[in-house]
């Protein structure tokens, strides 16, 4: 149990989303990753990784930064969350047989503290508290606007829709 890592943790029992969002903990907490709470928009602070994980998330990022969604999404997808199953299988443990495993009881029963206990619990673990409202409370998705379909909020409960008095090419 203690030779798995915190993102080997977090694939057994949460799979690829769960150390992506561990994977994101760690980088925030060590100030690797700046990151703007009201806008949802992370920046890399420093390029320094431990883990190929790690070094993966950081070059997911680009200069002008990323939504937090979108870098768990991308994170996710690398193959170096993919490589996870292959460290967990070598490490003698296989995630569809993680409810029987008694590495898997064991974590359940005692998910220790810091990134570990993200790994285990997921966002609920997470003790900054506004990290943890970061990920709770994701923005909501911006309408999509048809550009050749004129639109005006006009309306008086705000909802957005084509406007009646606009010609449209039809």
């Amino acid at each position: 149990m203690d030779s798995l890592t915190p993102y080997e943790v977090a694939w057994l029992v949460g799979g690829a989303e769960r150390a992506a969002v561990v994977t994101f903990v760690a980088l925030a907490t060590d100030g690797r990753l700046d990151i703007a709470y009201k806008r949802q928009r992370v920046k890399v602070a420093r390029a320094e990784s431990v883990y190929p994980i790690e070094a993966a998330a950081l070059a997911v990022v680009p200069e002008t930064g990323l939504g937090v969604g979108d870098f768990l999404a991308q994170v996710a997808a690398t193959p170096e969350v993919a490589d996870l199953d292959r460290a967990v299988r070598a490490k003698g443990q296989l995630r569809f047989l993680r409810w029987f495993s008694p590495t898997y009881r064991g974590l359940a029963e005692h998910p220790g503290t810091g990134v570990r206990r993200v790994a285990v619990l997921g966002v609920p673990g997470i003790e900054d508290e506004q990290l943890r409202n970061l990920l709770e409370h994701p923005l909501p998705g911006v309408p999509k606007i048809d550009p050749l379909t004129p639109v005006r909020d006009n309306t008086f409960d705000g909802s957005i829709g084509p406007s009646n008095g606009t010609w449209t090419a039809g």
